[in-house]
């Protein structure tokens, strides 16, 4: 059995610009042909990205940190250096991003649900580009600017349109899989269910999704039996 993980850090560093070029063209009879320096690349992006497949955060567990790639340096010719490739991570349905203080940057709801985690620095200027009328042929080019980096909290709420909430061996397991396709573990003792288990319920022209959580127990608000922790997973569901 896959193992489930709903909440995980993520470190992200988004792409450094490319530098700007400083560059003189030159021909055969005309040496000083002025600045031609191209400007650097932009740098990657870091993408968090709904991915309906998706159905756990554990692999942000053993993959914590994320980089884009840098941009390209700009190039004689006025050629632009290339932009540093983008990184499109996929994350669950339902996935809640948050700064590592709790501010909440976005809510991903929806398959291909886009949230820009990190931003690529922009591209150094080439010295064609820093040309002016006082400063003809310019001798020097900028720098790229560093890229965006950032630490997030992925938290995971499923989405669901019912939930199923209460203690423990009270049935909920063998009502979902009794309603529904899901296959959850069942068995005669308490905490049959460590993590949510999601079913599809059809009803003639009506279909819905039915969550069912771990069992809640007296003291689960102080921690005892599995805590509530897990509560966050009916936050979404109009029916309990």
């Amino acid at each position: 059995m896959a193992e489930f993980a709903d909440r995980a850090a993520l470190h992200v560093e988004a792409g450094r610009g490319g530098n700007g070029c400083a560059s003189v063209h030159r021909e055969k009879y005309k040496p000083l042909g002025g600045p031609d320096g191209g400007n650097g690349g932009r740098g990657g992006d870091v993408i968090l990205q709904v991915d309906p497949g998706a159905a756990t955060l554990l692999d942000f567990h053993r993959r914590p940190v994320r980089r884009a790639g840098n941009g390209r340096q700009g190039e004689g010719s006025n050629r632009t250096g290339a932009d540093g490739a983008d990184l499109i991570i996929g994350v669950p349905n339902g996935t809640v991003v948050k700064t590592a203080d709790g501010a909440v940057l976005a809510d991903m709801l929806g398959a291909g649900t886009k949230f820009v985690a990190a931003a690529g620095g922009k591209g150094g200027l080439g010295n064609a580009a820093l040309a002016s009328p006082r400063r003809k042929a310019p001798g020097f080019a900028l720098k790229g600017e560093p890229g965006e980096r950032r630490d997030l909290v992925l938290e995971l709420k499923t989405v669901a349109d019912v939930g199923l909430v209460g203690f423990p061996n009270a049935g909920k397991s063998s009502l979902i899989a009794a309603m529904s396709a899901a296959r959850p573990k069942i068995a005669d003792y308490p905490f049959t269910t460590l993590t949510p288990n999601l079913g599809v319920v059809e009803a003639g022209d009506v279909q819905f999704v039915v969550a069912d959580v771990p069992g809640l127990i007296p003291g689960a608000s102080q921690g005892r039996g599995l805590g509530h922790d897990f509560l966050r997973h009916v936050e979404r569901c109009s029916t309990l």
